[in-house]
Formats: C-alpha cells, sequence, structure tokens
C-alpha cells in the first residue's frame, strides 16, 4: 500500500440483500484493497431495483445523523463516495456529509440511466438535481448515457446516444473530449461502451486523456457500474495515479465480467466477483 495511514471512506449508497450492486459491490471491493468503510446506508432493498418486484426502507430520518455523531466521536473519513440515489433527501443527506467533512476525495457517480435513457422513476428534476450535485466532485464515474444526461443538464451540446455508439473511434474520441473539457469536474472516468470486440473505458484527468479497450464479453449484469466505481475509487485512497487504478480496475471486471458469463449468472444478481477479489491487489 502506498500510503502508511489507512485510507478511511464514507460510502452513501443503498444496499440490497440480492443483486450484487451498490454498498453490496462497494464494500467488499473496498475492504480488499485495504479502505476501512464507512457505510451510510440511503435505503434499503430486498432485492435491487431490476427485479420485476421488490420492497425498499427509506433510511432519510436517520441520515442527517450521521455527520453530527461522526463529528461528535472525532472521527472524519478521507474520502466520500456517492452512488446510487433516488430521492431529494438522500441527495440533501449526502450534501450535509460533503460540506461537513470536506475531504480529499469526493467520487460521485452520477446513476441516472442506461442505453441511452434515464431509468425509471429518474425525472428530468431528479436528474438536474444529480447534475448539480455532482459539480462539487473531484471525480465523477458516469456511463455514456449518465455522461450525456450531465451535459444536457450543463447546457452543452447534445448528443445522440445511438448515433455516438456508431461513430468512428476518433469521433467518438472527440465528443467524450469535448464534453469532459466542458464539465466542471477535472476528473471523470466514462465507463464500459461497446465498440466492436472491444468494451471501451475512458479517462479525463486533468485535461490528459485516455481510452482502454478489454475484450468485449456477451451479455450484461448490474452492477458493473458500482464494481467499476469502487475498485477506482480505493485505488485513488490508496494514493495511486488515475491511470495505476484504470488498469488493475479494468483487469478485475474483465476477470469478474466473464466470471459471470462462464456461470451463466442471471442479469439481475449482479457479477461474481467475489472469486477475483484477489485480482485487486496484483
Amino acid at each position: 500500500m502506498t500510503n502508511t495511514k489507512q485510507p478511511t471512506c464514507a460510502i452513501v449508497q443503498d444496499i440490497s440483500g440480492l443483486g450484487r450492486c451498490s454498498l453490496g459491490a462497494a464494500l467488499p471491493v473496498l475492504s480488499a484493497l485495504g479502505v476501512h468503510c464507512m457505510p451510510v446506508p440511503t435505503a434499503v432493498y430486498t432485492n435491487q431495483t431490476g427485479f420485476s418486484r421488490f420492497a425498499s426502507l427509506d433510511c432519510a430520518r436517520v441520515l442527517q445523523e450521521y455527520p453530527v455523531l461522526w463529528r461528535e466521536h472525532g472521527v472524519a473519513p478521507d474520502g466520500i463516495y456517492t452512488g446510487f440515489m433516488s430521492t431529494g433527501e438522500q441527495l440533501a443527506a449526502a450534501q450535509a456529509m460533503i460540506d461537513t467533512f470536506r475531504p480529499p476525495l469526493v467520487l460521485i457517480d452520477p446513476v441516472m440511466g442506461d442505453d441511452g435513457k434515464p431509468y425509471p422513476g429518474f425525472n428530468d428534476q431528479l436528474c438536474a438535481a444529480i447534475a448539480q450535485f455532482a459539480r462539487q466532485a473531484h471525480m465523477i464515474t458516469p456511463n455514456v448515457t449518465e455522461l450525456f444526461l450531465l451535459a444536457g443538464h450543463e447546457n452543452l451540446a447534445t448528443v445522440n446516444y445511438e448515433e455516438f455508439l456508431r461513430a468512428p473511434p476518433k469521433e467518438q474520441e472527440r465528443t467524450l473530449r469535448g464534453i469532459c473539457e466542458a464539465l466542471p469536474q477535472k476528473r471523470i472516468v466514462v465507463t464500459g461502451w461497446r465498440r466492436g470486440i472491444f468494451v471501451i473505458n475512458a479517462a479525463w484527468d486533468n485535461g490528459a486523456f485516455q481510452m482502454y479497450a478489454s475484450p468485449a464479453i456477451a451479455g450484461s449484469w448490474s452492477g458493473t457500474g458500482d464494481l467499476f466505481a469502487s475498485a477506482l475509487c480505493g485505488g485513488l485512497l490508496r494514493g495511486e495515479s488515475l491511470e495505476r487504478s484504470m488498469q488493475r480496475t479494468v483487469c478485475f471486471l474483465q476477470g469478474a465480467v466473464g466470471e459471470a458469463a462462464r456461470r451463466n449468472v442471471p442479469k439481475t444478481h449482479g457479477i461474481p466477483f467475489e472469486f477475483h477479489l484477489k485480482e485487486l491487489l496484483n
């Protein structure tokens, strides 16, 4: 580990009993990387929302107590990492956490949609609130859909998702560079879109832009973005460069997604990453 002091991270996300996503993905991944996790559950789900039915409990009432009591006990995290949030109250609680501690790393995964459209229940008002919330992040980890939604709420050029996917590599790069340069965040990782036989991830780091290609695997599983953001967050909290963290994260996801395909895991059950946690340390 690069740092002698064990890094700590407040993880502000929901937790699902079934689905391997959000806190269910973040806690083991960050722990494997040596990060002391401080979970802040925004809601509790019987199973993640990709299933046809689920039950949930909103934790908004207790969320406001976290920063108050943590500060009272002399605790301050080195990082705050936020993911899926579905209400204004949850966003406000996450904001209070950031305002209280102002840690060196605020990583926001602006979960809003995929496949060119917002998720059910993510109306224009909620997406605008998430875009505003994400402005303060030191790093964001949107997928392509979420990057375009952020661009729209920042009054940047409108981008057609399907046209982007059909565009040649150089044009895709120009589009992403243009948006990243115009957004207020200095570090942006755009996760996981398919280009032929490859999956591409891209990193914008204070003006430097780099793409990472890995072989595409047939299939799609819930929680992939959560695993990616969690591994990336852990690497940065260890004091590593973005490039080093990206390389490890891409390799970790490649192995874990391959495991899901080999085992024929249903999409809603998420990726069996448990078999590949050791790869995070290589």
